[in-house]
This record gives structure tokens, sequence and C-alpha cells, in this order.
């Protein structure tokens, strides 16, 4: 049987309610014992990291949870992180350039509601990510409501909704089917061996453009180390506001662009505008998600 290490972190599947409202609660350790099924899917041990509303979690804390994963690879044979789904896609996508060809699968999960309450869809979300981990894969990988999505295309869609998480910019990685089987129809490839990017910097603004956002916005940002601009469409600087991104530009900020759009991407060669914003310095990022392109450039990627 596989060995599966389950970091806790918190996030609604851990939580219970409180005179203030949902608060993560449950340890890892209960989350196993309330469902006694996994002792059919594989033997798990539990790292009780952290017990956080995923809304609280810093770089600094999924940093822990990729040092968890990178210490413990050579003792388990697969990774579930129990995690909020708000901020999931942002520590997908940011394990999957820390953990550089991991060779082991890193798998992130949540719920939208919480262990044990009346048509949760927590015991299925934890079994199935426990299925993916101790299946033939390796990558990181968020897996919901049956899905198995590449860790930096994950992007959550709804707020509320159980089926919250879809895949943005590629296929499914696979899916887990009624029966509980793991199919694999895409699983993440591996470039080279397995790294481990001990530090990250954390100073990258995101900025989202605005019909009517004013020039002079620019100038405070002024000598800040990287900002990237979630632009309309196929991208682009509204002629309005290029003298203010150039000024920036001259003041040693790095200027990325990534698109506003789910699907598609940047692509500044299709319009005048796009191809003002290239000829000014601009770097476009295609088809890369927000939390993607915040995750290589954290990691000096970009």
């Amino acid at each position: 049987m596989k060995k599966v290490l389950l970091i806790a972190t918190g996030g609604t599947i851990a939580c219970r309610e409180t005179a203030n409202g949902l608060s993560p609660t449950l340890t890892g350790g209960a989350l196993v014992r309330l469902l006694p099924a996994l002792e059919t899917v594989c033997a798990v041990t539990v790292c009780e990291l952290m017990r956080l509303d995923s809304t609280d979690l810093t770089a600094a804390d999924r940093m822990q949870m990729a040092r968890a994963v990178w210490e413990n690879r050579g003792r388990y044979d697969g990774f579930v992180i129990a995690h909020g789904t708000d901020t999931l896609s942002y520590t997908a996508a940011l394990l999957h350039h820390v953990l550089r060809n991991i060779d082991r699968p890193v798998v992130l999960t949540g719920s939208m509601l919480p262990m044990g309450a009346p048509g949760s869809d927590a015991p299925r979300n934890l079994l199935d990510a426990c299925r993916v981990a101790a299946a033939d894969c390796a990558g990181v990988l968020a897996v919901l409501h049956g899905k198995i999505i590449h860790g930096p295309h994950a992007a959550k869609r709804h707020s509320l909704e159980a089926d919250a998480f879809t895949s943005v910019g590629a296929p499914l990685a696979g899916v887990i089917d009624g029966a509980g089987c793991v199919r694999l129809a895409h699983p993440p490839k591996r470039d080279g061996t397995p790294r481990f990017v001990r530090d990250i910097d954390t100073d990258v603004l995101l900025v989202k453009l605005t019909p009517d956002l004013p020039p002079s916005f620019f100038n405070v940002l002024h000598r800040y180390p990287r900002v990237v601009v979630e632009a309309f469409g196929a991208g682009g600087i509204p002629r309005r506001l290029e003298d203010a991104v150039r000024s920036l530009l001259r003041s040693g900020t790095r200027v990325y662009l990534i698109s506003q759009c789910a699907e598609g991407g940047v692509d500044l060669h299709k319009y005048e505008v796009g191809r003002r914003a290239e000829a000014m310095g601009v770097i476009p990022l295609g088809s890369r998600t927000t939390e993607d392109a915040l995750a290589a450039i954290q990691c000096r990627e970009l």
C-alpha cells in the first residue's frame, strides 16, 4: 500500500461553526478519523502544519508547505495538502514552481463545505486526493469535484458551488470516475531533475486596468521592482496611460502584461495598441493565469 503524507493547513474542510462564523479548528488527524474509507486507499500519516483560513496564508506559509514536501519526499509515495479553496490556486501555482520537477504527486484539495456538514464535498475530495497521491504520477495537482487539474492552471470560478474549480489554458490532467478510479489523460510532464527553489521574491504587485484608471496612479509605483498589469483582451496599454507606464519603466520597474480574460492570453502582435506596448518594453506573459504569472516571477523565472 502506498504511503501518503497528509499536510493539514486549515481551510473550510477543517472548519467548525463558532460564535464568529466558520473557523478551521479540526486537525488533520480528525479529518482522517472522520473518513475511515481512507484506510482502503493508502497508508496516511498526518503532518499538522497549520490551521488557517486560506485568506490569511502568506508566501512564507506556502514555503512551509513546500519544505514539508521536499524534506519528506524520500519517505512517502505522495502528498496531499488539505487547504482552503479561496487561495488554493495561488498555492498550487507557487508549489509548481518551487518544487520543480518533483518526482512525487503533490495534491492540493479542499472543500466548499466542512467535513461532517450535511451534503459536504469534503469526504469525496479528500478521498479522491489520496487516490491521486497514491497513483503513478508526479507533479503538483489540484483535485476537487472529481477533476484533476494541473497546478499552474487551477482557478476558482465560483465562490459557492461544489464544482468551484476549472482548468484555465490547459485540458484537465484527468478525472476520478464514479468508481473511484484515477484516469489520467494528460499527466504532468517532467523536464529535468527535482529541485527545490529555496528563496523567492514576493515584491511583485498586481494592477488591474480599468477604463478610467488615472495616469497619476503609476507615479506611486516608481522603482517598485516588478508590476504585473492585468490588461484588457489580447493586451496593450491605453494610449492615455502610455507616458505614465513609460516613466514607470524608466524608473527601473519591470512591467509584465497578462490578460483579464480567462482564456486566450496576451498577444501583443495582433493590435496596434499591443505593438506599442511591446515597443516600450512591457513584457507579455502569454496565456499564463494570474496565479501562475505571480508564482513564476516570484521564483525569478521571468
